[in-house]
């Protein structure tokens, strides 16, 4: 089930409790039926970072079930936006004993929460790049953030901020949570939490 990001927003990172993909710019809270994969997950590879900083790309579904991503460096630094309020920065988290980067406002909330939740056992900053063909094109997409869970599936976690997603993130968004949901993983595109 996919669920609108307009929902209850403290949801455990644990799979199973649903991907929050909302629709491009809404606040609606309906409930999208499931719909068909919209790239097949054995279409999708993943571009990745070893620990010594090493290149690869390999299938997706192969790869999420024995590579340990949250080790490598990142695949693509955020950029620094002059006039941004908040600029990228470090979070020091104590599920995993470092500092885990963060790129906006938004998603130093959620790594925050995610540093919180007694399920996941390591976190990570845009270590993967997912890629996957449509049309006549080749299409990339890096999730902000990945979480380890307990029971070693991943979470990853896109962040939207309070006008919602952008078109092409929703559009990307459905794709990723099909390619997690195939590897036994889970995917949320999360909104600003609640403030009350």
């Amino acid at each position: 089930m996919i669920i609108d990001s307009s929902q209850e927003a403290a949801s455990s990172a644990v799979p199973g409790a649903g991907c929050r993909i909302p629709e491009p710019h809404s606040t609606g809270g309906a409930v999208r039926r499931k719909e068909a994969a919209a790239v097949d997950a054995r279409l999708i590879d993943v571009r990745f970072r070893d620990p010594l900083g090493r290149a690869h790309q390999l299938p997706w579904l192969e790869a999420a079930q024995d590579i340990v991503f949250e080790d490598g460096p990142v695949i693509r630094p955020f950029p620094v936006r002059p006039g941004r309020r908040v600029a990228p920065g470090w979070w020091w988290s104590s599920t995993t004993g470092r500092l885990v980067a963060y790129g906006s406002g938004a998603m130093r909330t959620q790594l925050m929460l995610l540093d919180r939740d007694p399920a996941v056992v390591a976190l990570a900053c845009r270590p993967v790049e997912l890629v996957w063909p449509e049309k006549s094109r080749v299409v990339a997409h890096v999730p902000q953030l990945m979480a380890r869970l307990e029971d070693g599936s991943g979470l990853l976690l896109d962040c939207a901020g309070h006008s919602g997603p952008s078109t092409r993130l929703a559009t990307r968004a459905r794709v990723v949570a099909d390619a997690a949901e195939a590897a036994g993983w889970s995917y949320q595109l999360a909104g600003p939490p609640d403030r009350g």
